[in-house]
């Protein structure tokens, strides 16, 4: 007798899980009533409700190109990779290890992210650097370019904050500078 039903027990079974599967009752969703939100004054946090223009557009961000100094400082500052030069300012100071000595290799797009320390004055020292390290070669726009130990100096543009070293290590060829004149060539954690 089992043996007549056992073709069978697979289109039984079928039919069993069909049947379940009819007996969830699957709710409609619900219709939701759209209220439409009108803006009313003061609501905008961007608009100066007592300008009857609107507000003034906000001044473009000072993105520091190194063209703008004339006599050019430097000096250090401390850093959890050591004592480093930094400008007047406070921004941190790098050299481009394929630089030769009293030579800029870094030309065109590569200064768009690497400006040049420049100077149209005589540049000079506090803190830890050493004034007998400080130089300059020609710069392409009539000013000088600062050397530090006879290697240009530069500033990288992802440094926004004093203190910032985006630059450092970068393509394992651009590192800050130590008042001994030598690249500090570790990485920052």
């Amino acid at each position: 007798m089992f043996r007549s039903l056992r073709p069978a027990l697979p289109a039984l079974l079928a039919g069993v899980l069909l049947a379940a599967c009819g007996l969830v009752d699957t709710p409609e969703p619900e219709e939701v009533e759209e209220f439409p939100i009108e803006p009313t004054p003061g609501d905008d946090p961007f608009v100066d409700e007592t300008d009857p223009e609107g507000a003034e557009p906000l001044d473009e961000p000072d993105v520091f190109d190194g063209e703008d100094l004339t006599d050019a400082t430097m000096t250090t500052r401390s850093s959890p990779l050591g004592e480093h030069l930094v400008d007047g300012e406070g921004r941190t100071l790098y050299v481009f290890t394929l630089d030769l000595p009293g030579e800029r290799t870094c030309t065109d797009e590569c200064l768009e992210t690497w400006p040049v320390f420049s100077t149209d004055g005589v540049p000079s020292v506090d803190g830890e650097a050493r004034e007998e390290f400080v130089g300059t070669i020609a710069g392409d726009d009539g000013g000088e370019q600062v050397t530090y130990n006879d290697q240009p100096l530069y500033y990288h543009v992802g440094d926004e904050a004093v203190g910032d070293l985006t630059g450092q290590g970068v393509a394992g060829e651009w590192f800050i500078v130590a008042p001994g004149g030598q690249p500090i060539v570790e990485e920052q954690d």
